[in-house]
Formats: structure tokens, C-alpha cells, sequence
């Protein structure tokens, strides 16, 4: 008899943890078209980081913004890695603390908080997202002349799943 309640209840714990982790709300980088459908989703459970690289678009040197999770699933903007000065990057005291690493200059100190991030597709500009190793070449998923959303949403696993699946 304590056998059978014994694998009756560690069973019902299975389950039930089973449960708990496929309807668990996780943070995720949602990617879609500006009122479009979601076409990528990246999960920041294992890390709460992640970077958007592109070449800029007058100068052709590569770009990385760094972002962390913050509060209320907003992005803030850590710094911003570039290897020119020019127009459009930027460099002025009250942007961040610029410092210069053998010609690669890095912004820190940025703390500049997005809801959502929206961007055009443009096909010289090479965009990508990074997160942990894996590079998201954004042109493998839209179009040139796309506008692009990338917001975070808490999501359950099965949610992630459906839309992992829906994309194939």
C-alpha cells in the first residue's frame, strides 16, 4: 500500500511540475514585423542580455548596442560599441562615458530604457541580433525595406513552442 501511494505521489509531482514549467511565464525577445506576427522568439532565461550588430549606414563600420532586461520587460541600453567617430555615432558627455580601447570605442553608462525597439530592414546594413553565441541574421527573416519590432513579453513554454513551430 505505501508503494502505490508512494508512486501515486511522485507521479502527481511530475506531473505537476511538468505543468508548472510548460505554463511558466518566461521573458522572451519577441521579433516581428510592426503589426505583423512574431517570426522570431529568443527566450532570455539562461541570459538576460543581448546584442542588435548592423554597419552603419554612412560610415560601413560595424555597430553593437548592448541591451539587459529591465524591469517591466523594458530594453535599456548598456552601451554601444563602434570602431569610427563620425556622424551618427555618438560621443557627446552627456550620451555616456566614451572611452577608446585601441580604436574600438565603447559608450557606457547609456541607460536609455525602450518599450520596444523599431527598426528598418536595410540590406547593407547587415543586421543581426547575438544572444549567447548564435547570430540571428535579421535579412533570413525579412524582407529589405521591412519595419521591424523587437519588444519583450512574458510567455509561456507551450506559447514558445506554438510559435517556434507556426515559423517552420
Amino acid at each position: 500500500m505505501n508503494k502505490q501511494r508512494a508512486k501515486r505521489l511522485l507521479l502527481g509531482l511530475l506531473l505537476a511540475s511538468f505543468l508548472l514549467i510548460f505554463l511558466l511565464p518566461l521573458p522572451t525577445l519577441l521579433v516581428g514585423e510592426q503589426q505583423g506576427a512574431t517570426v522570431l522568439a529568443i527566450p532570455l532565461v539562461l541570459d538576460k542580455s543581448f546584442t542588435y550588430e548592423y554597419l552603419h549606414s554612412v560610415l560601413k563600420t560595424p555597430v553593437q548596442e548592448n541591451f539587459v532586461l529591465a524591469p517591466g520587460n523594458d530594453l535599456l541600453l548598456e552601451s554601444t560599441c563602434y570602431q569610427s567617430l563620425g556622424v551618427g555615432t555618438p560621443f557627446l558627455p552627456g550620451e555616456g562615458e566614451l572611452e577608446n580601447h585601441n580604436g574600438l570605442y565603447v559608450l557606457k553608462g547609456q541607460n536609455r530604457i525602450f518599450h520596444q525597439l523599431n527598426l528598418g530592414l536595410v540590406d547593407f546594413t547587415e543586421q543581426v541580433i547575438l544572444y549567447r553565441g548564435t547570430r540571428y541574421e535579421l535579412a533570413d527573416f525579412f524582407t529589405s525595406g521591412s519595419l521591424i519590432e523587437l519588444q519583450v513579453k512574458n510567455i509561456t513554454f507551450a506559447k514558445f513552442i506554438w510559435l517556434t513551430l507556426e515559423r517552420r
